[in-house]
């Protein structure tokens, strides 16, 4: 990879991942873009991508953005069709993190597994003729007999929007490390308390809890005779064979040591306890595989919203749930940058001192993926107008049409 450089004309390629690779279907080129600014990363653009100059250089733009509004961390840009810029701010640059020396930071994606989650239900779902409003019973008979009288199974649809009714792991003790004992305490917590002394589903609105996709996991045996930790890694992430490959995995207490601030001595808590999170939290890897999972994903935003099943209600945001979709928010926005409203897609993540958000834009095909481990910068939310989230938005959306 090349490092941009003020006012000079820079050879750039394609990343040379297997995943992008597989997604594009074109062996890597090289093209040329004229830049002129302080970015520092890197930048991928694929062959014969239309615009190239005016996106490149708005992903540029949202980049230095951040980093000026004090963002820390790693910003993943895909100004559409796998046009990717990439950046780490300078103190992961000193650490020797960023595809510039071929070290890409790993990071625990936290609630962000809900998405892909989401992802792969709503497919198997549609793939194997079942409708959202199939009672999880069907996939994990036992559910019924931890009902309370007379309240039936949760469907799939009230897991997957936090309306089931279970038992919620925050309202176990607390541990010294402050976190609940249900992930302090495998052994003692997991699958089977979830499923115990469940109350009925909510009248209206929802209770997150991270149950629902605890239990939805456990639904992919008997759905795909898979495991959560192969359905949640394959089918949008690209080519698997490279076996040096690390990511995406579902973080366990062997792998975790791989990921961002979860080696050595000062390690926090989170490297204990994310792998008990299991199919609602606990999958891991590079901003690379989240942002070729979000272009396969919007690859088939115009057909999944045609269609009348699962995944048409994936990209469905309620309003009266806040924008609530399937493991995602989903929202109309008029951006005071854009000539028109835009469809936007939210995904937050967030484990300790770790935070990500994930946005895509799917009717235009493009995304952007921020990481964090500094609980103090304040993104700022979409949907208030103010944030350099908010800015950043604008940039996604309309920064390559001023």
């Amino acid at each position: 990879m090349t490092r941009l450089k003020p006012a000079r004309l820079i050879a750039l390629s394609l990343l040379a991942t297997g995943a992008v690779a597989m997604a594009q279907d074109t062996a890597p080129v090289a093209m040329e873009v004229e830049t002129a600014t302080r970015f520092k990363g890197t930048i991928s653009i694929p062959e014969g991508a239309n615009n190239a100059r005016s996106r490149a250089q708005a992903g540029e733009s949202l980049v230095e953005n951040a980093l000026a509004a004090g963002f820390t961390g790693e910003i993943m840009v895909d100004m559409g069709g796998l046009l990717l810029v990439n950046a780490v701010s300078p103190d992961l640059e000193e650490q020797g993190f960023g595809e510039l020396n071929g070290k890409p930071v790993l990071w625990p994606w936290a609630s962000i597994t809900k998405q892909v989650l989401a992802a792969r239900m709503t497919e198997e779902l549609d793939a194997n003729g079942f409708t959202l409003d199939t009672p999880i019973s069907e996939f994990v008979p036992n559910i019924g007999s931890a009902v309370k009288g007379d309240a039936p199974a949760p469907t799939m649809r009230q897991l997957l929007r936090h309306q089931s009714g279970l038992r919620n792991p925050d309202d176990t003790p607390k541990g010294a490390n402050t976190w609940p004992d249900f992930y302090n305490k495998p052994g003692e917590y997991g699958l089977q308390w979830c499923l115990q002394g469940r109350s009925a589903p909510p009248a209206q609105g929802w209770s997150y809890n991270n149950c629902d996709y605890i239990v939805l996991g456990a639904a992919f045996d008997e759905l795909s005779f898979e495991t959560p930790q192969v359905m949640l890694t394959t089918g949008y992430f690209g080519s698997k064979e490279d076996t040096d490959q690390a990511t995406p995995i579902m973080l366990t207490s062997d792998t975790i040591g791989r990921y961002y601030k979860m080696a050595g001595p000062k390690a926090g808590p989170e490297r204990a306890t994310i792998p008990n999170y299991g199919a609602s939290a606990a999958l891991g890897g590079s901003l690379m595989d989240l942002a070729v999972f979000n272009w396969n994903l919007m690859k088939a935003y115009e057909d999944d919203i045609a269609s009348d099943g699962a995944r048409a209600e994936f990209w469905k945001g309620d309003p009266a749930l806040g924008s609530m979709a399937l493991g995602q928010w989903v929202f109309e926005l008029q951006h005071d940058a854009c000539p028109a409203p835009i469809t936007v897609v939210q995904r937050k993540g967030g484990i300790g001192t770790y935070a990500l958000e994930s946005v895509m834009l799917p009717a235009l095909g493009r995304s952007m993926i921020f990481a964090t481990t500094d609980p103090q910068f304040d993104f700022g939310e979409i949907w208030t107008k103010s944030g350099p989230l908010y800015d950043a938005v604008g940039t996604l959306a309309c920064g390559d049409q001023t």
